[in-house]
């Protein structure tokens, strides 16, 4: 069987959509609850910020570092063990006894969640042509949906059973969800032939010599979201959270 042998349903992009929303949202479920996190602990409010960098840290670690391995392995085996580990750092950090440990589980979970940066290009090679953008654009949404509804959710259920209960809840959605991709997903053949690994990390950077507007698309990307937007929030709930507002995670 190959890519053009599997046909790449509406049920199956918006299954895509789901998973790849609740991998990424991942990343975003401490934003809301940094306040909360540090008095569990008994440390200064501000030292919280250490937590979202140590996140966005390991996802670019993971980025860079892991995610080229999907065009030359099968994505369907990559997937799973990207979910799977994803489940364990976030029972790690529903359990961390020392904010060390928490940094440490959120920085590991960064690194392994980026199951929805494989699934993304996935569902673009399984589409037919004509409906490939439609299908991308599905699967981008849920994206977009899991970053919003994972600072939303997190909120509301730290405010009933306080942070750790977010993380546990999270784990066990993400083992459903790699419980129905491993049902769900076809087995799909790797793209390329495994080059080694260190020809394969200088392959990235050799697309930026052949595609000379990426470095300035990945720098204005990289400063709006990964700055401006990570900055924004992080800051607005210790904002919120102090006088006058003294706002809760609801």
């Amino acid at each position: 069987m190959n890519d053009n042998e599997i046909v790449m349903t509406k049920f199956l992009a918006i299954l895509f959509a789901i998973c790849s929303g609740l991998a990424i949202g991942n990343l975003y479920w401490a934003q809301p609850l940094l306040v909360q996190i540090m008095d569990g602990f008994g440390l200064p409010a501000a030292n919280g910020g250490l937590l979202v960098t140590a996140t966005q840290i390991g996802y670019a670690m993971g980025i860079l570092f892991i995610l080229p391995l999907g065009d030359f392995v099968r994505r369907k085996r990559m997937i799973a063990l990207v979910m799977v580990l994803s489940v364990l750092a976030l029972v790690s950090c529903a359990i961390s006894p020392s904010f060390i440990i928490l940094s440490l589980s959120l920085f590991s979970m960064g690194i392994v969640t980026i199951s929805g940066q494989i699934i993304l290009p996935l569902a673009g090679d399984l589409s037919r042509e004509d409906e490939r953008g439609h299908i991308v654009g599905i699967v981008s949404s849920g994206i977009t949906t899991g970053i919003l509804f994972s600072r939303f959710a997190s909120g509301i259920i730290a405010g009933f059973w306080g942070w750790r209960s977010v993380y546990v809840i999270a784990a066990a959605l993400n083992l459903v969800m790699v419980l129905v991709m491993i049902y769900v997903l076809p087995e799909i053949p790797a793209k390329n032939k495994f080059k080694s690994y260190g020809k394969l990390l200088a392959s990235v950077f050799t697309t930026f010599k052949n595609h000379r507007s990426l470095p300035n698309i990945l720098l204005h990307s990289g400063l709006i979201f990964g700055l401006i937007f990570n900055i924004f929030w992080t800051s607005l709930t210790f904002l919120l959270s102090a006088e006058p507002f003294n706002y809760n995670t609801f």
